[in-house]
């Protein structure tokens, strides 16, 4: 049709064209009821009237089609916002971000609550900024000791044979002798000490733990101003890993901080240091002697902290005993871990060497399998 019908008016000079045409608009379904009112009733199509050409149909009143035309149109807003989604979608076309308007009448785009690129919040308490919990992501991971580079080649693999081999033989002369003539063994070969304590190193990197962390960790809870004397020292780490004034002592001097001497006559004074630490150092025959000096340089109240290779032990309770022997009491042990066995004394008196008889004892050798 070449005319243009705007929406509830009819145009009065349209031809009859011989057909009953109706002109309205399509409606989308609802689901609601509509009541019929009497005046809608009145208002029915009149095709019978002789005096109206064919194809004219009465136009409802203005008032009560007006509301239901708002209600179209809304229908209809619905409907195109949804088609232009949808249209959007499958074009790919990205939709814009909401904005919110601020205060200033500025637009600021809203931020994705899963955005993992957007900042995390601090707040602020009397001026400071509070920390933020750690994530998983965050925490740092505790550092693992990296295992010892196995060797390739043939000279490889025999020089480390023969490594393990002078190392597991050092071992068990220091098991069976005296402090005295085990240093007597690294003052005639210096070489041999720096083999052992490699070999010594080979074996912490096997173990699941290496107990001296432990000492490391419950002396850190003590006192700065706690004097501590570290009996068998080997490198030296203790003394490296805590603030405290920290004596070391082995029969060989690995820097210049390690005070060369046997463990049984340390040049330390007499009740001066706070605690004793014997870390998988108990070694020799002569282990009375070692306790005694401990006892010696330790002031009354001071602590003697052990820790040994639980295969070491045939009798704990035993063990307990000789200790107790040399002027100490046994404050707690603990006997859960498979490989090592951790003991704290309390010195609760001064025992002078030769001052009581206490016969020789010794703890089992620790012998290492061939690698």
């Amino acid at each position: 049709m070449s005319k243009v019908f705007s929406e509830g008016d009819w145009e009065t000079d349209l031809p009859s064209i011989g057909t009953d045409f109706r002109f309205t608009k399509k409606r989308e379904k609802t689901n609601k009821v509509k009541k019929v009112t009497p005046a809608a009733e009145n208002c029915a199509t009149v095709t019978d009237d002789p005096s109206r050409p064919p194809g004219w149909s009465l136009r409802l009143p203005r008032s009560e089609s007006s509301t239901r035309e708002n209600g179209i149109k809304k229908d209809n807003t619905k409907r195109d916002n949804q088609n232009t989604i949808v249209n959007e979608k499958k074009e790919g076309k990205k939709r814009k971000a909401p904005t919110d308007v601020t205060d200033n009448g500025s637009k600021s785009k809203k931020k994705s609550k899963h955005n993992p690129e957007a900042p995390i919040p601090v707040t602020v308490t009397n001026g400071k900024k509070a920390e933020t919990k750690e994530t998983n992501d965050t925490k740092q991971k505790p550092r693992v000791r990296a295992a010892p580079k196995e060797p390739t080649s043939l000279r490889e693999k025999l020089v480390e044979r023969l490594k393990g081999s002078r190392f597991r033989f050092i071992n068990e002369q220091l098991y069976k002798s005296t402090g005295e003539q085990a240093q007597q063994l690294f003052a005639e070969d210096p070489g041999s000490f720096a083999a052992y304590h490699e070999g010594y190193r080979h074996q912490i990197a096997q173990w699941s733990m290496n107990p001296l962390d432990r000492m490391i960790k419950s002396i850190r809870k003590l006192p700065k101003n706690t004097i501590v004397a570290d009996f068998g020292c080997g490198e030296a780490r203790l003394a490296e890993s805590l603030p405290n004034q920290v004596y070391s002592l082995d029969l060989v001097a690995h820097n210049s901080n390690v005070i060369a001497c046997d463990m049984a006559h340390t040049p330390l004074e007499s009740n001066f240091v706070n605690v004793v630490v014997f870390c998988l150092s108990l070694m020799g025959t002569n282990l009375a002697d070692f306790l005694l000096e401990a006892n010696r340089v330790l002031k009354v109240g001071g602590i003697l902290k052990i820790a040994e290779v639980s295969s070491r032990f045939d009798n704990v309770n035993e063990f307990v005993a000789k200790v107790r022997q040399c002027g100490f009491e046994l404050e707690n042990k603990d006997l859960k871990h498979k490989l090592f066995y951790f003991f704290n004394f309390k010195k609760d008196r001064t025992v002078l060497r030769g001052s009581t008889k206490i016969k020789p004892f010794s703890l089992k050798p620790c012998l290492y399998k061939k690698r």
